[in-house]
């Protein structure tokens, strides 16, 4: 792997040098699109903050990371059980610490009799099933909001998983531009009412483009593909996107195809910025910070906290802008930094050490 961009960062330990690469204009992009759309839940129906609709495009951006990440993770595993356990290690600690914390101030808040304002009653099934991060497929509507993008990512890693345990990952980029052909007809053939909408089956295929735009951005860092051809498919995963914009998840419910395709444009230009080393400049001590906790931070931040801003509002009479910022943000910053802290890295590692030894991995490394 090339260090052109990333930050190498050198450990001693035992005597020795670890050498750990982190790129840290990843973890900026992180913190940039928790943040994003968390303002967006917060300011979501206030007209004078509509600025912040924007945000919901902020997976996307997850979404464009994912695909790099993930690609990167699969060229470093022995195995692909080295890299489910990787996965689950890294995923579920933190997930199953973020519904449980939501699903118990639920019941809490229903033991009290505090109005609550939420669609139905959540009972244990919800919670259990919500565990799984596959409660989609369970029929068990989510929790929270933001757990929906968790189904799209567990997908893009079956199918990653897939592909190397039948040796065709060699093959993604024919694969990939296969899926994306696929799409675009399949998308005018529901559009046209030829046929039933069969994705709803397989949502992973309304943000694929996406995910594999950032295997493009990986393989073109690193040389495994020409210039040219690289950006002649990250244009079309590019277009793919935004022909699909009707089933790009929650976007189109709050902004235009418009303004949809700007924040494309942004987020396809700060990965080509970043693929070509131009991007550090978003590197600073919060935006990483704020990029290592934003897997907590995208998945506590929205029911509860949602409610605290509507309760100083409405029964304390605090402006919005103070409740926002001066009370609920740093809360929930300094909870997802206690989840990441004391939670994702102790339990995940734990997790970690428990499935390797359960299924006698023992080549797997320990870092996450």
């Amino acid at each position: 792997m090339t260090g052109k961009v990333g930050l190498v960062k050198i450990l001693q330990y035992n005597g020795g040098m670890i050498h750990q690469k982190r790129y840290l204009e990843l973890d900026a992009l992180r913190g940039f699109a928790a943040v994003f759309v968390m303002f967006f839940h917060y300011t979501e129906g206030k007209n004078a903050w509509s600025g912040f609709d924007l945000g919901v495009s902020g997976v996307d951006l997850f979404f464009l990371i994912s695909g790099f990440v993930i690609f990167m993770s699969i060229n470093k595993v022995s195995s692909g059980r080295e890299f489910v356990i990787n996965r689950a290690a890294r995923l579920y600690p933190t997930y199953w610490a973020c519904v449980t914390f939501t699903f118990g101030v639920i019941i809490l808040l229903r033991l009290i009799h505090f109005n609550l304002n939420h669609a139905r009653e959540v009972g244990f099934i919800d919670y259990a099933a919500n565990l799984t991060m596959f409660q989609y497929y369970l029929h068990i509507p989510d929790i929270d909001v933001p757990y929906w993008t968790m189904i799209i990512e567990m997908l893009f890693y079956l199918l990653i998983l897939f592909l190397y345990e039948t040796k065709l990952l060699k093959y993604i980029i024919v694969i990939g531009c296969l899926l994306n052909v696929y799409i675009i007809i399949d998308f005018v053939m529901i559009t046209l009412h030829y046929i039933p909408n069969y994705s709803r089956y397989f949502p992973l295929l309304n943000h694929f483009a996406l995910f594999f735009g950032g295997i493009i951005f990986y393989q073109l860092m690193h040389g495994m593909i020409s210039k040219l051809k690289g950006y002649i498919i990250i244009s079309f995963c590019l277009l793919t996107q935004i022909i699909i914009y009707r089933f790009a998840g929650s976007d189109p419910a709050h902004i235009s195809l418009f303004q949809y395709i700007g924040m494309l444009l942004l987020y396809f230009t700060l990965f080509i910025l970043f693929v070509n080393g131009k991007l550090k400049f978003i590197i600073s001590k919060p935006a990483v910070f704020l990029g290592k906790i934003s897997f907590a931070l995208y998945l506590i931040h929205n029911y509860v906290f949602r409610g605290v801003i509507g309760l100083l509002e409405r029964r304390f009479n605090i402006p919005f802008l103070i409740s926002t910022l001066g009370v609920t943000v740093p809360i929930v910053i300094l909870l997802a930094y206690l989840i990441t802290v004391y939670i994702e890295k102790p339990y995940g590692k734990k997790m970690k050490v428990f499935l390797n030894d359960k299924f006698n991995n023992k080549n797997s490394s320990l870092k996450i």
